[in-house]
């Protein structure tokens, strides 16, 4: 391990650099820097189980932290029944609405009065039987077990708990929820961090998979509290420090739930399936022929039929996470653009139709394109299942392996698309006009009579010169690249999965004929945080070449734009 690195990060490239299925790397990635302090937690983690004692290592660290979080899950879901009176106490003191959401009760959804942290019953041995109540356990091994607890949650803590500290089981370690946000609670979906005083913040913890408990979507992404006595009676408000221990174990809770969810699936079968139910081709029909009965209508007239539909689709099935696309009744979407991006929605209707033309990649039917003064309108089928970035999580090592084979079968058959028209220009959008892509708009000064469009280029030379910037004058593509169609905007919001398989591919509005680079090099531009993700990016594009000489052209290029 290099010298210049922190116990910190030798210690997670010791994780990472191991060879843990997913979620396990994450799961102990949690240990450490979720824990009171990750340096001290780092040099343990070294020092014992990265050392040369052979009976050690960080399986068994792995191990041992597993058992310990189900312990802390069993543990907040299965809680001990509140006494009366601080049930009593506790809804007075907090004004009788949830610490977590600041809701009040509801009919189905009541408000309970829970430990903030592990309940601690005075009259039993307090680490062996209720941090860890679901474990037989060896006399060196609860010693371990001691051990990676205190580490965790600090040693003030630990002190505490042996000391059977009376506050741990009185009104200052009780607090106020709904029922359903002390679940997601013990499922790991809310995270704190303390404020000024007695203030705290609540936020989601966004790992695992598309089905989230509905609590969860009913608060701010970030919501501030603040522990208060409402009732003026001189009644004890909670510890902070609870909270915060709590806390400290949700992402890790997030990760013991996801591995269990992968552990519990069948494994999947490399073969392409076909989708399980019948109903997305129903529904294609249907909007096929809704569409059919819409272009009859003056264009004026459908524009106020597709307003008039976008706000049904908001109340029926809520607004879209973007604004310009909106899930319409009768199997429908319909994406508006202003006015002037009118070329764009008409490139994305031309790119459908020659995928579907050409390609069995799964992309949604284009049904009409439509425009007035002030916006554009184009309506489309929907596609079945959700977007990639919301399964991430939850997709084992297997699954994204199939993932990959399906992504490179798409990829293969749409860089093969051939060309039809006027081939005067090399470089165009999908049906040979000026390009549309943010990653050009972000490295040139806007032009209000181009508006966000650059080219058709007659060649690759003239592409590479509107990415040049004079600040590197030395820095440029070289020429050569085979042309090839491209979707040029592949992310996790633009890939759509059903069933653990890929049900759609959508936001076409980027596509067109690009270097062969362009479509790997605009993966790891939207995308540089995610490092799974990233990896998998990798592994697709090996069968087309090795593009990173390319990558870190534009790696240095991407410094200059805004």
């Amino acid at each position: 391990m290099a010298e210049n690195q922190s116990s910190l990060e030798q210690a997670l490239a010791a994780i990472r650099n191991f060879g843990f299925q997913h979620p396990d790397d994450q799961l102990l990635e949690c240990f450490l820097c979720d824990s009171v302090d990750p340096e001290t937690t780092a040099r343990y983690i070294l020092q014992k189980y990265c050392g040369q004692q052979e009976d050690l290592s960080l399986t068994s660290l792995l191990y041992d932290w597993k058992e310990l979080v189900e312990n802390v899950i069993e543990q907040l879901t299965h809680k001990a029944k509140v006494e009366g009176d601080i049930v009593a106490s506790v809804t007075e003191r907090d004004g009788r609405t949830c610490c977590v959401t600041g809701l009040e009760a509801s009919f189905v959804d009541p408000l309970v009065a829970t430990p903030i942290f592990l309940a601690i019953p005075p009259h039993k041995e307090v680490l062996k039987y209720v941090v860890f109540p679901r474990t037989v356990f060896t006399n060196q091994s609860f010693k371990r077990f001691r051990e990676l607890f205190g580490i965790f949650v600090g040693s003030d803590l630990q002190k505490q708990i042996h000391s059977h500290d009376a506050r741990l089981g009185g009104v200052q370690n009780h607090w106020l929820v709904r029922q359903s946000a002390a679940k997601a609670l013990a499922q790991g979906y809310f995270r704190f961090t303390s404020t000024r005083g007695s203030g705290y913040r609540v936020s989601q913890v966004t790992i695992g998979g598309p089905n989230r408990p509905s609590i969860v979507d009913k608060i701010s992404t970030l919501r501030r509290g603040r522990f208060m006595d409402h009732s003026n009676s001189g009644i004890e408000t909670p510890e902070i420090s609870l909270l915060l221990a709590t806390s400290r174990f949700s992402k890790s809770i997030r990760w013991s739930l996801v591995g269990q969810e992968i552990a519990s699936r069948p494994r999947q079968s490399t073969k392409s399936t076909l989708l399980s139910s019948p109903w997305p081709y129903v529904s294609e029909y249907v909007a096929l022929a809704f569409a059919s009965i819409f272009r009859l209508i003056p264009a004026h007239l459908r524009i106020r039929i597709y307003q008039s539909l976008k706000l049904l689709g908001v109340r029926t099935y809520g607004p879209s996470s973007s604004l310009k696309v909106q899930r319409l009744p009768f199997g429908m979407y319909l994406k508006t653009t202003h006015r002037d991006d009118y070329q764009a929605l008409a490139n994305e209707f031309g790119a459908l139709r020659l995928v579907r033309d050409q390609t069995q990649v799964p992309v949604p039917r284009p049904l009409d394109l439509v425009c007035d003064a002030d916006a554009s309108y184009l309506l489309t089928t929907t596609m079945p299942g959700h977007r990639l970035g919301s399964y991430m999580d939850v997709l084992s090592d297997d699954d994204l392996d199939i993932f990959k084979c399906d992504m490179q079968k798409y990829m293969a058959q749409l860089r093969s698309i051939s060309r039809q028209g006027d081939q005067r220009h090399a470089i165009s959008n999908a049906i040979g006009g000026p390009c549309y892509d943010y990653r050009i708009v972000a490295c040139r000064d806007y032009d209000k009579e181009r508006d966000d469009f650059f080219g058709p280029f007659t060649d690759e030379e003239e592409f590479n010169n509107t990415l040049r910037t004079p600040a590197l004058p030395d820095v440029f593509h070289p020429t050569g690249h085979d042309i090839v169609f491209t979707h040029s905007d592949i992310n996790m919001r633009n890939v759509l999965m059903h069933n653990g398989r890929i049900s759609g591919i959508v936001d076409w509005e980027n596509s067109g004929w690009f270097p062969d680079y362009w479509e790997y090099t605009k993966a790891h531009y939207v995308t540089k945080l995610n490092k799974r993700c990233l990896a998998m990016v990798d592994q697709i594009f090996e069968n087309f070449g090795d593009f990173k000489f390319d990558l870190e052209i534009e790696r240095r290029l991407w410094g200059y734009c805004f």
